[in-house]
């Protein structure tokens, strides 16, 4: 297994007011047809084995005459569902059926006021959590919301009561019915179905591989396969086992068996039976639960959700993302790099429920705009996007075979954390990146996020920029999002970043190439003896808190605009140490300009290693 390389980089995602930015363009409103006079539960609804395979998550019955929901996109479609137990007068119920694709992040209803109704109008978001079944429900409406379980069976039947949710505030939601009301006025019913299981392929080991089991296991329908708290050795026990059957002289080689309380049997083939065994992996997160050589068979809707992932080597993992290598069966290029983003924060297991709950839509958000930045780009200095899939939050990228700058032990020495590498290589990484910047901002884009871990580097292959979740589009306004160290001292007051922010950065990051600088981002490393670390959203704020110290000793007064300009004093520094006289590092220098509008474009850059025909080794 390849070593993985931990991470000290302190990235900053979006501020919770730059998410409701981002989020207010996706809406879309549709007008829905009259189904309020509807009185079937939804609980009462038969949904058939067709539509769980068809990747249907949510059923939505308005309840009043003015409704809209969004997005207005193929995933909804009017269902006619039968009841469980059919009334001749009404033998078929309408209800708007949404399907998560693996583009869904998430599914906002918008419940505008009407002419006759003396209530608000409502807005609510509903995001998927990749790690359960269960939604999270953020209310974005101006005024509270109360949320009740109308559900009459299931595992939390009956335990909840009327909630209030006050706007901004969020709530983990299970599957089952659900109503939405405002001042005693029910608007909405909606049912959270359960999503389907992926399944783990596992290569047979010998002797042990007739046996599969699991836990709480609960099937597409709400009802239990097996019981974790019965003993399996009890012969009344409800526990039900999966069995892989071997040579028994039944002829049911190569199947999986699910056993239930009356020793009924459902058989489902095993492909390639001989050398896997199946697993399901019906909650947790697939892709972060299967290991090195472990296939993940992920169920799709369509054609193209549908698809196998054999993860290789890790790469790299931190709290907030995992990198492996692995083979993609819809991708013919071979090896892939797979990253996954992480909603759950392994290091605060304390983090209260609204915490945890905001992690999840920030890592969506980020997912959805490193997807969306990416998804049409084409230049060899850029990692190729092949896909992505967002009820997992992964990414399939084109696999690099090179690390990024900031590894320890490859391209950083961890002693000194200075650049291990050569001149040749300092040029090769300018050209390559520039050129990649230079192509971003003819995209009209804004990397926000240049440092040496998001440059991957090989001598073969050159330099590679990876990681857009934090890419904006010019006309975006400036984010808080990013690293530190490579902020542009005009985003001090003025709140100002842009293509010249990205030439900034890149122009710290080649002090660190050029061996002026050690490894910026160690600055924030407990026990570093000159530590230093300000969070990037404090810069603006009119009363400067308390600075983020991270249990480090030192003047609890000092503010994080303090911080940043002895950290600008210590660039200025080690820029005047640049040689004019090296073309080279005459162009660093022109990065490096305090003012935005004087500073060298990626253009002028490569147009310049062009007209001096820089090559690496000169």
């Amino acid at each position: 297994m390849a070593e993985v390389f931990p991470s000290e980089e302190k990235t900053e995602p979006f501020t919770p007011e730059e998410l409701q930015q981002r989020l207010l363009g996706s809406i879309q409103v549709d007008e829905v047809e009259d189904a309020h006079q509807d009185t079937v539960p939804l609980d009462n609804l038969v949904v058939e084995e067709d539509h769980h395979k068809q990747g249907i998550r949510i059923l939505v019955r308005p309840l009043t005459r003015n409704r809209s929901v969004s997005p207005g996109s193929d995933n909804i479609q009017w269902l006619a569902l039968r009841a469980e137990v059919a009334d001749p007068s009404q033998p078929m119920s309408r209800v708007l059926a949404v399907t998560q694709t693996s583009k869904d992040i998430n599914f906002s209803i918008r419940i505008p006021q009407g002419d006759d109704e003396n209530r608000p109008p409502i807005w609510c978001e509903l995001y998927y959590n990749p790690v359960s079944d269960s939604l999270i429900l953020f209310n974005k409406s101006d005024v509270p919301i109360v949320l009740a379980r109308i559900s009459q069976s299931g595992p939390v039947a009956g335990v909840n009561s009327d909630q209030e949710l006050v706007p901004g505030n969020t709530k983990d939601l299970s599957p089952g019915t659900w109503r939405i009301s405002v001042y005693t006025v029910p608007v909405l019913d909606f049912r959270i179905l359960e999503k389907r299981p992926a399944m783990r392929l596992v290569p047979r080991d010998g002797a042990n591989s007739s046996m599969i089991s699991s836990s709480d296991v609960v099937n597409s329908f709400g009802k239990r396969s097996f019981l974790s708290d019965a003993s399996d050795n009890e012969p009344d026990s409800p526990v039900a086992e999966k069995k892989v059957r071997k040579d028994d002289g039944d002829g049911k080689d190569g199947v999986i068996i699910f056993m239930g309380p009356e020793d009924k049997q459902l058989m489902f083939p095993l492909p390639n039976a001989a050398k896997t065994k199946e697993v399901a992996i019906p909650n947790g997160h697939a892709l972060l639960e299967i290991q090195q050589d472990e296939t993940a068979a992920i169920p799709g809707g369509c054609e193209l959700d549908e698809y196998q992932l054999t993860k290789r080597e890790q790469i790299a993992t931190t709290g907030a993302s995992s990198v492996f290598t692995a083979e993609h069966s819809n991708v013919s290029e071979g090896v892939i790099t797979v990253k996954v983003l992480k909603t759950r924060n392994s290091i605060a297991s304390d983090a209260r429920p609204q915490e945890t709950h905001r992690n999840v839509i920030r890592q969506a958000d980020i997912w959805l705009r490193e997807y969306q930045s990416q998804e049409d780009l084409r230049h060899e200095s850029i990692v190729r996007l092949y896909g992505g899939d967002a009820r997992y939050l992964s990414l399939y990228m084109e696999h690099v075979d090179g690390k990024d700058l900031a590894a320890r032990g490859v391209w950083r020495d961890g002693a000194t954390d200075l650049f291990v590498g050569s001149r040749h290589d300092a040029v090769r990484i300018l050209r390559d990146i520039a050129g990649a910047l230079h192509y971003v901002h003819q995209k009209r884009k804004i990397h926000n996020d240049i440092k040496p871990a998001n440059i991957l580097y090989s001598r073969d292959r050159g330099a590679v920029l990876c990681d857009f979740g934090l890419s904006t589009r010019t006309t975006d306004p400036a984010t808080s999002g990013g690293t530190p160290y490579y902020v542009p001292p005009e985003f001090i007051g003025q709140k100002l970043r842009g293509p010249a922010s990205d030439v900034w950065a890149l122009g710290v990051t080649m002090l660190y190439v050029l061996r002026k600088i050690p490894f910026p981002d160690a600055r924030g490393r407990q026990g570093h003896p000159k530590q230093l670390y300000w969070m990037i959203a404090d810069l603006n704020r009119k009363t400067p808190p308390v600075p983020h110290n991270h249990g480090h000793t030192g003047s609890r007064a000092t503010s994080a605009v303090h911080q940043m300009q002895q950290w600008l004093s210590e660039v200025n520094e080690a820029k005047a140490r640049l040689n004019q006289r090296d073309r080279v590092e005459y162009l660093v220098r022109q990065m490096l300009t305090p003012n935005p509008n004087q500073r060298i474009t990626m253009e002028k850059v490569m147009s310049e290693l062009l007209k001096e025909n820089i090559a690496p080794g000169k």
